[in-house]
């Protein structure tokens, strides 16, 4: 098929201001910044207007591709399987999991109908619905966001994303009382009178006494547009630890905790298994490096003020993670002098010192469980991207490691009381398997399959995925991932999505996408993962080794893989097209600014972070200093301003296809990002031989909870666009290619 025709100098106008802001420099001393497109940073009848003309103006582009509704079609198809998460049991005695039948907009929660394990073994899900988010809203786009069940196993409280925002609204219901249909959803009398608003980045953790629980929540947002529209962009500040007592109203919750002198600190508070003691981390940004500490649960600490703090870790230095207590024997997984993590202990009611318990290896140390009444521990180390699932003993020692043969991510789901766990698996070719480790069975016996993930459309077993390592610009070897069909030659002749994230010590795991793998099958392309510095697949080194001053590291490293996949035969010249959502869309616009010419065919930036001048000025943004840098320091925005996206365009080049995407209810990276970068790309390159697109979501987030109409709806755009872009042909049959 023929590339797209277009025709450059044709954009919807965008108002240019004469706004500059001015930045001290270490370097210059001051640096005066052009910000013409500021006023796309506010909700206005302006914004609204310019961003409705760049959506008509974006959809009539891909509307011309032929075959994208076909492409759609075959991306439905192949989401249609029924799929389920490994199942909990409860203080009810009833066991829960998730259930998506296949094209359900939200997975479904389920539960047992008594205390027996469901059995999978026929593909039959075996329950009744306890909770259908589906009946939150008419369309979908409302999501369970967070949940938790009391101790006594009577109440349930869950939080609901609305339009995909980080803000939730808090409920609760008895368990005797479920939402499983429409008539229960329009008159839910089951639900009890509460609502907690403004509750964000909060977990749910109730008191043992099972009469109420914590939560964090933000003060209320009063400014102009905010109710109006329903879309925040403030910066997330004045985060306040609440207890709310069931059956009351949220304006008589008790402040627990709240430091006005560090309005930016957020907090998590959890229990310990025998619920003696109750822990507080307190975070201030994406760091990781947290506070960490200890209190006497006292059942009067409303009365008494809160609690009186043991404060075990006093600075912001490294990360401390609650695994299990023994009493005052505390055992942490923590970063402290150990960059790939190690597991030490600490006694609370003696002066503080750390002991190692599980020292730190050659892998990344990624998770570690305590299980079978705390007698045991699961633990998962991460070694060149590959997960690894051990059984340890209660003293640290290596007992076995499951799965051995599996090649992909893996997860660990248990509760310390019980005497059993699962593991949930998934690859790049593998859909999903649960194994079920039951330490009441014969030894040699403990470890099972439980269940398996069939899909339909696609056989997995047509696929193959293999590892490669290459050399970025500074010498460094990259680990990288090469997911093809076996029907597709490595001779130089593929097309290629190549995706990365690189940043806030994330990992890429390998994961299983029957988007991705449509694609492939369809065109004859290759998907290639980079798994680039800056992210956490070997810990805080190669995190900081793509970090503040040197984040330029991770677009060296990516441009570097475009370069090593086409001189090594796995993609053709000028046909890879590049992708990567969030941190990761920023990854993406640097790459395309920074490469020369003709090394990415095409490109999709998803919710990317493009102005590292005002990042920080909007929701969360400011927890990003840690990673990015802080632009009002002279220091850090000598090495910041080089790199912002949005204030690097060249005059000149010739860029790929570039097709940015957001949602106009992203409370996490603003859509300012993309509404700036866009105009500003069409402004100056408006002569551009190819195109530059905004591709806008309405109703939508950062993309947690978006449902499965809506991702298949924005994955055949994108794929379209890179399909039509690249002037790929469709190989899936004759019947198809010929139309």
């Amino acid at each position: 098929m023929a590339k797209s025709h277009w025709s450059p100098n044709q954009y919807p106008h965008a108002r240019r201001s004469d706004h500059k802001d001015t930045y001290k420099s270490t370097r210059q001393g001051s640096v005066t910044v052009p910000d013409p497109y500021r006023w796309l940073e506010e909700y206005s009848e302006e914004t609204d207007k310019w961003t409705s003309a760049q959506e008509a103006f974006t959809r009539s582009h891909i509307s011309k591709y032929p075959l994208r509704q076909r492409l759609e079609d075959a991306f439905f198809a192949s989401q249609d399987y029924a799929r389920s998460s490994a199942p909990v049991l409860r203080d009810d005695s009833r066991w829960y999991w998730m259930y998506n039948s296949g094209l359900q907009a939200q997975a479904v929660y389920y539960r047992s109908k008594d205390s027996k394990l469901p059995d999978r073994s026929n593909g039959v899900n075996d329950g009744e619905i306890f909770v259908d988010p589906n009946l939150f809203t008419e369309d979908g786009t409302a999501s369970l966001a967070t949940h938790a069940f009391s101790d006594c196993g009577k109440y349930y409280a869950y939080g609901v994303s609305y339009s995909g925002s980080d803000f939730t609204t808090v409920y609760v219901r008895p368990t005797s009382a479920p939402l499983a249909t429409k008539e229960q959803a329009e008159n839910d009398t089951g639900r009890l009178p509460e609502e907690l608003k403004f509750v964000k980045f909060s977990s749910l953790t109730w008191t043992p006494d099972s009469k109420g629980f914590f939560y964090q929540r933000y003060p209320e947002d009063t400014s102009e547009g905010a109710e109006a529209s329903g879309i925040a962009t403030r910066g997330d500040v004045d985060a306040m630890l609440y207890y709310h007592r069931i059956g009351t109203p949220q304006s008589e919750d008790t402040l627990v905790y709240y430091d006005k002198s560090n309005p930016e600190d957020m907090f998590h508070i959890e229990f310990t298994f025998d619920r003696k003691y109750v822990v507080l981390n307190l975070v201030r940004d994406t760091s990781r490096r947290n506070l960490f500490w200890v209190a006497e649960y006292d059942p009067d600490f409303a009365a008494k003020g809160g609690f009186n703090w043991n404060k075990i870790v006093k600075e912001y230095e490294a990360e401390y993670e609650l695994v299990a207590n023994d009493g005052p024997l505390f055992y942490l997984r923590t970063n402290r002098d150990a960059p790939k993590y190690k597991a030490v202990t600490v006694d609370i009611s003696k002066p503080i010192e750390f002991k190692d318990f599980i020292p730190e290896s050659d892998g990344f140390l990624s998770d570690i469980s305590a299980v079978n009444e705390g007698n045991n521990f699961a633990v998962i180390y991460k070694r060149n991207v590959k997960d690894e699932v051990y059984v340890y003993s209660k003293q640290g020692r290596e007992l076995t490691r499951l799965a051995a043969d599996f090649i992909g991510s893996a997860s660990v789901v248990g509760r310390q009381k019980q005497n059993f766990f699962f593991v949930s698996m998934t690859g790049f070719t593998s859909p999903g398997t649960l194994g079920r480790y039951d330490f009441t069975a014969p030894e040699g016996q403990r470890y099972s399959i439980y269940s398996t993930t069939k899909v339909h459309g696609l056989n997995p077993e047509d696929f193959e995925a293999h590892q490669v390592w290459y050399e970025s610009k500074d010498g460094t070897k990259i680990p990288m991932f090469i997911v093809r069909h076996k029907d597709t030659p490595f001779d130089g002749t593929a097309p290629a999505i190549q995706y990365g994230y690189g940043g806030f010590s994330i990992s890429i795991d390998p994961a299983f996408s029957p988007v991705m793998l449509t694609f492939m099958k369809t065109y004859g392309a290759i998907y290639a993962v980079a798994n680039i510095r800056g992210g956490g697949e070997f810990g805080e080194e190669w995190h900081k080794a793509g970090y503040r001053e040197k984040k330029h590291n991770c677009f060296d490293d990516f441009i570097a893989a475009t370069e090593f996949l086409v001189k090594n035969k796995y993609a053709a010249p000028g046909k890879v097209a590049i992708n990567g959502g969030s941190n990761g869309g920023l990854l993406v616009s640097a790459c395309v600014l920074r490469a020369p010419s003709g090394t990415f065919g095409a490109a999709v930036s998803d919710v990317g972070v493009h102005d590292l001048l005002r990042f920080h000025k909007f929701t969360i943004g400011r927890a990003w200093i840690s990673d990015y840098g802080n632009p009002d320091d002279a220091d850090d925005f000598d090495f910041i301003y080089p790199i912002s996206p949005l204030h690097n365009v060249p005059s000149d080049k010739i860029l790929p296809p570039l097709l940015l995407s957001t949602a106009d209810h992203d409370d996490r990276v603003v859509p300012m990002h993309s509404f700036k970068l866009a105009a500003t790309l069409q402004h100056v390159r408006a002569n551009n031989p190819h195109p530059i697109l905004l591709r806008v979501d309405k109703k939508s987030g950062h993309g947690a909870g978006k449902s499965t109409k809506k991702k298949i709806q924005e994955s055949a755009d994108k794929w379209s666009f890179v399909a039509h872009s690249l002037g790929l042909d469709w190989k899936a049959s004759a019947e198809q290619a010929n139309l």
